[in-house]
């Protein structure tokens, strides 16, 4: 019967302890215990960067061992309950050796090892199927120390165990390459690593960080000199996609970086990025990684593509904002400097810029700017286009010259040709303020043909001319203010326009309220206008707590009214017809079983008539209120006619269905 053999000692050495030991109690065991069962407990083993506690290695009969450590710490990571088996184990007073053996955490993975304890050599190996391979050799008597990795397909999943939790983790990929680890008595002194990674797969939990198919080199070399390091890299990436919210990037780029590092600080003192399509960016930059904060930085880019850099890099950023159906094209040279938590100066220069909104409210072409921007010196910007487009209306070119000083821009004088005419602005001044930008200017504008306007506007032709003048427009808190009365002539009278404030307007509900009120029009002129059938005489039109969202009217209180005076009024049977179908049943159906169908015009006295929209409801009203009923057209002279109208109440988008079928047809709509 065989005896079982158990062996305590606490102690804490490191290898060249262990030696001793472990010779020590070789020499003096007796042969026929071999055998036997040998239990060996050790307290804890200490090192750099490396410990482990509550260490058991159980040697069985056979030359098979168990090894279980409690708890064990490798640079900040750490592992418990760490269990290996070796099939065939050998302790010796000159070495320790395992063959054959399998780790609980790593099962798929055959490992092998060997340590000298005079020479303190370490050699381990882990292979896998599909040809992987782990191995490490390692030197820890040599000064300085060094140690070795080699990684021959290496799968990506094995790294999770040493990356943080929170950030994205390996599920595919593999892994070639070398790392070399040197170190002294205060620790690791220096790394170099060198690997090339292939279809490499990742993702956090929120899916909001994650990459598909990557393959690329990387290396990294770092030596440290006292307690700093200095560092240089390259990152090659080849192929793959990654989604950084809201980034999504595709391979194509590389990185060439060297700077320091000293524990709380990392500078980079020079970095040359290569953007696919974009071009090269140079940085410097200094970040206190534990405060999470920018100290200071530098990016210089020249000659580098619009298009693309806006479409890749900032417009994720702008997925809520009006600019995000922009596009761009053309070239950009940068340089921008930034310390003290504040941007200190940018230089900008565009050369043949175009930009086009998507959704088709503006358009800028031939755009060419210089702007030498300082946080605190004074400079001068020059910026010119080429031609452009707003809301429809087609912009000549011109030139600007822009006064800078910090966040204060002042444009004195500057001249926007629009279709035939031009708006001239003075005394534009934009600053920031509290974080919030503000600006405000006058403008004059000259006059513009209305047949050009209504045609590039999509509108029906008019005639005559648009001019008008802007006392004071100013910007504060997202809410456009017009400071003052606006004076437009069309049709041959006036519009005013006061209490104009439009919130929001680069927005994408933006919101204008206001009152406008149209003073002796022609009414030849703007029938004419919209085929409604011909109508003579002026008319005046008052529209009072107008609002408007997203351009669509939700409320306002309008009122239509001949003008005072004496002039020509007359209106055609064709008019008649439209007013009538606009205004209720009734009126046209009289008109044409009467004999007053034979007649092609008629005169009349006045014409009246009101709509307060609520709700998407107008409440009608007209010159006269006879009950439910309202007068629209009263007659007057020979033959005269008048127009009733019969539903006081009409859903306002109805009531547009039906106004646009008057315009379309150009006939009665009877319901």
């Amino acid at each position: 019967m065989l005896h079982k053999t158990i062996i305590y000692t606490t102690f804490r050495p490191i290898s060249c302890y262990l030696s001793g030991f472990f010779s020590f109690f070789l020499l003096f065991l007796p042969t026929h215990l071999y055998a036997l069962q040998i239990t060996l407990n050790v307290a804890d083993v200490t090192a750099a960067n490396f410990s482990a506690r509550g260490i058991k290695v159980v040697l069985a009969h056979g030359g098979s061992a168990e090894l279980s450590i409690a708890e064990m710490h490798m640079a900040e990571k750490s592992w418990r309950k760490v269990h290996m088996r070796c099939a065939e184990f050998l302790l010796n007073s000159d070495h320790v050796a395992c063959r054959k053996g399998r780790m609980d955490a790593i099962p798929d993975m055959p490992i092998t090892f060997s340590y000298a304890f005079a020479s303190q050599k370490l050699n381990l190996r882990l292979a896998g199927k599909a040809n992987e391979l782990w191995q490490v050799s390692a030197d820890l008597r040599a000064q300085p120390w060094r140690a070795t990795a080699l990684l021959r397909n290496a799968q990506g999943t094995r790294l999770n165990s040493f990356l943080p939790p929170d950030g994205p983790l390996p599920s595919q990929g593999v892994l070639n390459g070398t790392l070399e680890v040197r170190g002294d008595k205060a620790g690791i002194s220096q790394i170099n690593a060198d690997m090339h990674l292939t279809d490499l797969a990742a993702a956090d939990e929120s899916g909001l960080h994650a990459a598909e198919k990557l393959a690329g080199k990387v290396h990294v070399n770092a030596t440290r000199t006292g307690q700093k390091w200095n560092w240089r890299g390259a990152v090659d990436w080849q192929s793959g996609e990654i989604f950084w919210q809201p980034l999504y990037l595709r391979g194509g780029h590389t990185l060439q970086a060297s700077g320091q590092w000293d524990g709380s600080k990392l500078k980079v003192t020079q970095a040359v990025v290569n953007l696919p399509k974009v071009g090269k960016v140079e940085l410097n930059a200094l970040w206190d990684i534990k405060k999470r904060n920018l100290l200071e930085a530098r990016l210089i880019g020249k000659n580098l593509s619009l298009a693309n850099g806006f479409a890749d890099y900032a417009k994720p950023f702008l997925a809520q904002n009006a600019l995000s159906a922009t596009k761009l094209k053309g070239l950009a040279d940068v340089d921008w400097q930034y310390r003290n938590g504040t941007t200190q100066s940018l230089l900008l220069k565009l050369r043949d810029v175009a930009v086009v909104d998507g959704e088709k409210r503006f358009a800028l072409h031939g755009i060419n700017a210089d702007i030498p921007w300082h946080a605190k010196l004074k400079r001068v910007a020059h910026v010119s286009f080429a031609d452009g487009e707003l809301m429809g209306l087609s912009l000549g070119a011109t030139q600007w010259q822009i006064l800078m000083r910090g966040k204060s821009f002042i444009l004195t004088t500057a001249t926007l040709p629009i279709l035939d005419g031009k708006l001239e602005v003075s005394d534009f001044h934009m600053r920031n303020k509290n974080d919030m930008w503000q600006w405000n200017f006058s403008s004059t504008l000259t006059s513009i043909s209305m047949q050009q306007l209504s045609a590039a506007l999509k509108w029906p032709e008019m005639h005559g001319s648009l001019s008008g003048s802007i006392p004071k427009v100013s910007y504060q808190n997202s809410l456009l203010k017009v400071d003052g009365t606006l004076l437009f002539r069309v049709f041959d009278g006036t519009v005013l326009a006061n209490h104009l404030e439009l919130f929001d307007p680069f927005g994408r509900a933006p919101r204008l309220s206001g009152n406008l009120d149209m003073r002796n029009l022609d009414l030849d002129l703007l029938t004419r206008t919209f085929s409604f059938g011909n109508i003579q005489g002026r008319i005046d039109l008052g529209v009072k707590d107008l609002e408007l969202v997203r351009w669509r009217p939700v409320r306002f209180d309008a009122k239509l009214a001949s003008s005072p005076g004496k002039y020509r009024k007359r209106i055609s049977q064709k008019a008649v017809e439209n007013i009538s179908s606009l205004g209720g049943t009734g009126g046209v159906a009289a008109l044409q079983r009467s004999f007053l169908r034979i007649f092609k015009s008629f005169g009349y006295d006045r014409i009246g008539l009101s709509c307060t929209l609520r709700n998407d409801i107008c409440t009608m009203a007209g010159a006269e209120d006879k009950g439910d009923a309202f007068t629209i057209v009263k007659g007057g002279g020979i033959p005269a006619i008048t127009v009733m109208g019969y539903n006081r109440r009409v859903d306002w988008s109805e009531l547009l269905t039906r106004l646009k079928r008057v315009l379309q047809d150009n006939q009665a709509l009877i319901q």
